[in-house]
């Protein structure tokens, strides 16, 4: 009895697909042509397929997930995967995939094994796992699982989907400084917020400690999307509760789901940085500046290896005699394809990566071992002050590292300053104080840089235990001006300052005007490109020997 194999075939419930090598002139296999598909491989793939095509053509339109080219050329020389599974958004089932090479036809097979109810069964059994016992909401294991299913159906049935991620903010200091029930607290009312929202189409996830993902999918516009967006930013707004936020589009942005992700990740990076609070949508721009700043943080990180970084040193003086203060020490860099960088672009990229921390151990040091040179050449006693910045400045060990570079090189703490920003009063005010304090304690000075311009108010001057303020250069810049504001301000500042028993030193003192109304105001010192612009080791080493001349001004 002869059989007719194509019958069989079309009978078996399983998707088969037939092909055959094609190759170059060199007999390079470069694709394959499909020579038979059985019944069931129309309803797995969602269409017909039309005049026997490539595997290239044909494969691409099941998913581009799976290494279908790899695969066939592994299987022809004996090599198997054992774990390809492919899920059909036609039929909402999943398939193992498995591919076998017939030598004396020179056929590769490819079969798709239904594996829905098994997968089923995994998927209850792993329910318990993977979902979030505090808030109920399935969690970062369930969100990929998911996301990637949401994807393939968004592909398929060409429909719009978007991903938010929620980002609590400053949850860590609300643990810190409330308790850890506190916190907990916080990301309970975050999930009752989101569980308004839960729909058919919108499901919402735990994914991480202080996150949560929103997957959103079949609305109509852009403009629907929006508006639902909104109205989950008012909802926390009514709540007074404070996130971030991001959110990427599919297939606007990208149709890739790691790349959904990530650029849904960048945008909350994005909120972050501008101040909190707040819902951004994932824009090119923000790819272009996250690449930049990855190349800058990898370049840091040679620099810091490289000993790439030098330090600058720009004077300080009395504003009654004209006598040097001492120097502030200005990190500077120089890459040799970048140029110059300027620390307003790498500083705060070294404190957001935390590379802060090694430069800044770097800066001090080398501080420190330039006062001592300076000590022993000519009997210094100026003072060098130095930048630390607040996450430094809260590290455990900076305390006990200054100490051993104070006794190290032996230097006299009172020429030592440290230069703090008004930052520490952000994050962990107490701690800060309390390490302010036993720097003070050591014989090393404090002073407070940009005074002005950020969280700084008289309560914050009481509660520090500082010697000097800084007068930020956007206070002097205007000092001269007609209407007189800036003038009032900064006297003001000066007069109650001193009244406190702190030194003032003007930023920015750039002209002869600046220098005569702040010498009328009763300012202690000043720095400024008028005065001395910052200089390399070698320039301070001379003006110091006596080289009036070694001095930089404007």
């Amino acid at each position: 009895m002869s059989v007719n194999l194509s019958v069989v075939l079309d009978n078996i419930a399983a998707p088969v697909i037939v092909g055959t090598p094609i190759k170059d002139n060199t007999g390079k296999i470069i694709d394959f042509d499909i020579v038979y598909t059985n019944e069931e491989v129309k309803k797995a793939a969602g269409f017909i397929m039309q005049n026997k095509p490539k595997w290239s053509d044909f494969s691409m339109n099941i998913t581009s997930d799976i290494p279908w080219f790899k695969m066939a050329l592994d299987a022809i020389a004996g090599r198997f995967y054992d774990d390809i599974k492919y899920f059909s958004p036609s039929t909402q089932a999943w398939y193992k995939i498995e591919m076998k090479y017939v030598p004396s036809e020179k056929y590769i097979i490819i079969t798709f094994i239904n594996i829905t109810s098994e997968r089923e069964y995994y998927r209850k059994l792993k329910k318990t796992l993977i979902t979030d016992p505090m808030t109920g909401f399935s969690n970062r294991t369930g969100f990929a699982d998911t996301f990637a299913i949401t994807l393939e159906t968004a592909r398929f049935k060409k429909y719009r989907a978007a991903l938010l991620v929620v980002d609590i903010d400053n949850l860590q200091n609300i643990n810190d400084s409330l308790g850890s029930a506190a916190g907990d607290q916080v990301i309970l009312d975050v999930a009752d917020v989101l569980k308004q929202f839960q729909r058919e189409y919108i499901q919402i996830f735990r994914y991480g400690d202080d996150e949560f993902a929103v997957i959103i999918t079949n609305f109509e516009s852009d403009d629907s999307l929006v508006n639902f967006i909104d109205c989950i930013f008012d909802a926390f707004q009514l709540k007074q509760i404070s996130v971030s936020g991001g959110i990427s589009m599919f297939p606007a942005n990208t149709e890739q789901k790691e790349e959904m992700i990530r650029f849904a990740d960048m945008a909350v990076h994005y909120a972050k940085k501008n101040g909190k609070n707040s819902f951004f949508y994932f824009e090119p721009e923000m790819q272009r500046v996250f690449i930049q700043h990855l190349t800058l943080q990898t370049k840091m990180n040679e620099a810091l290896l490289g000993s790439c970084f030098t330090q600058y040193y720009q004077p300080q003086f009395d504003i009654q005699s004209g006598k040097l203060r001492g120097f502030e020490a200005l990190i500077r860099w120089h890459d040799d394809e970048l140029g110059t960088i300027s620390p307003a672009v790498f500083i705060p990229l070294a404190e957001e990566s935390g590379l802060i921390v090694p430069i800044g151990k770097w800066v001090l040091r080398t501080a420190i071992t330039t006062l001592k040179t300076w000590q022993a050449k000519y009997d210094f006693r100026g003072i060098i002050s130095v930048n630390v910045s607040p996450i430094q400045l809260l590290c455990d060990n900076f305390l006990q590292e200054l100490e051993e570079l104070i006794l190290e090189y032996k230097v006299d703490p009172e020429l030592l300053e440290i230069e703090i920003t008004e930052g520490v009063m952000i994050n962990n005010m107490g701690d800060a104080i309390d390490k302010l304090r036993h720097i003070k304690a050591m014989g090393i000075r404090v002073s407070l840089d940009d005074f002005g311009t950020g969280y700084s108010s008289l309560s914050y001057l009481q509660m520090l235990p500082l010697n000097t303020l800084k007068i930020d250069k956007a206070f002097i810049n205007d000092i001269t001006s007609k209407d007189g504001v800036q003038a009032t301000i900064t006297r003001s500042i000066i007069d109650m300052v001193e009244k406190m028993g702190l030194e003032t030193i003007a930023e920015g003192v750039e002209n002869k005007e600046q220098l005569e109304l702040l010498h009328k105001f009763n300012c202690n010192f000043v720095q400024g490109f008028l005065r001395g612009k910052p200089m390399p080791y070698q320039l301070c080493d001379a003006y110091l020997a006596g080289d009036v001349n070694a001095l930089l001004k404007n």
